[in-house]
């Protein structure tokens, strides 16, 4: 398990590497205020997607700027307007962090090179 307690950030960025088969996940958490940190990170690497048009599963080439803040307990009413992921227990998990941004990668319109250009339509 690929944790970081909460307690551990400092006003200095924290390294972390995450990895789930083929993706890297680098970057930094620094703690920004009181139960506030921000998370500044790229997604390497590929992972194997299905085309929307043909399902034909295919690799695809990653290379995704991912930033973010992380909130320990309750959002204040004054931070609602940022992009907070809320971690539970006081801790950071990086695991479950690379898989939800590997999913919401995913849930994107993807093609492969076969179906590039074509529609859904005109595959029936």
């Amino acid at each position: 398990m690929n944790v970081i307690p909460f307690k551990h950030l400092d006003s200095v960025p924290m390294a972390f590497e995450a990895k789930q088969e083929n993706a890297l996940f680098l970057g930094t958490i620094v703690h920004k205020k009181h139960n506030i940190a921000q998370l500044n990170g790229t997604i390497t690497g590929s992972i194997f997607i299905s085309c929307d048009i043909c399902a034909e599963i295919f690799e695809n080439t990653l290379n995704e700027e991912v930033s973010f803040y992380l909130a320990d307990g309750n959002v204040h009413e004054n931070d609602r307007e940022l992009e907070i992921v809320e971690i539970q227990n006081s801790v950071i998990d990086l695991d479950e962090l690379l898989d939800s941004e590997l999913e919401l990668i995913k849930s994107d319109y993807f093609c492969c090179s076969n179906c590039e250009g074509k529609t859904l339509e005109q595959e029936f």
